[in-house]
């Protein structure tokens, strides 16, 4: 494909979202060859998730886990808050309660049980978090108590986010395509085996 380095890919990934990018690097970290096509220019790349605050729901057993998450947290913020905990009974209780019991039972496992490793694997690609003191906290008794299974935000939000999660990617080889409009998936034998992509006014395969 013109503006590609190659031609065959392991996986193509269409967009460049925090779940399209997450994808990427994962299937790298299994020994893919990963190309990610970004519909938008560089300057816009990042999608929806560009314009979220960054907070995030997870799983945690109390401030160590936090801690880990966070580590500029000086001693006095640290000795300053309450960041409870958030038990993945608590987790699934939110899920049935938000969904009115119609979240797919499996995949919510998968999301609950792997959130705190979730949460982990991002800061290993260089995202950074910080305790989300102005939304999820209120200050009692001179203490922050965190409340809602949120406690912590992505430095810069969405726009931290992605700017960590591309510079991962990049750094990690992942060949990624801006300016590239997937029009079309290749079916063979009941499978998806490629797509269409318009680069520079021309459809490739």
């Amino acid at each position: 494909m013109a503006g590609m380095n190659q031609q065959n890919y392991d996986v193509v990934v269409v967009g460049g979202g925090n779940a399209a990018l997450c994808a990427a690097l994962s299937a790298t970290e299994h020994g893919a060859r990963v190309v990610v096509l970004e519909r938008a220019p560089h300057a816009e790349r990042g999608g929806n998730s560009s314009y979220t605050d960054g907070k995030m729901r997870f799983a945690y057993d109390g401030a160590d886990d936090i801690i880990a998450l966070a580590p500029d947290l000086s001693p006095d913020e640290i000795s300053s808050s309450d960041f409870g905990v958030y038990t993945e009974s608590d987790f699934f209780d939110d899920m049935a309660r938000i969904t009115q019991h119609r979240t797919d039972p499996d995949l919510c496992e998968i999301l609950v049980k792997g959130s705190n490793a979730a949460m982990r694997w991002l800061k290993d690609n260089g995202v950074r978090f910080m305790p989300n003191f102005g939304r999820q906290a209120y200050k009692v008794n001179g203490r922050f108590k965190f409340w809602g299974g949120a406690p912590i935000v992505t430095w810069g939000g969405g726009v931290g986010l992605m700017e960590a999660l591309y510079k991962s990617a990049e750094k990690k080889g992942i060949e990624i395509v801006y300016d590239a409009w997937v029009q079309d998936l290749i079916h063979a034998d009941g499978n998806v085996t490629g797509v269409v992509v318009r680069l520079n006014g021309v459809s490739r395969r």
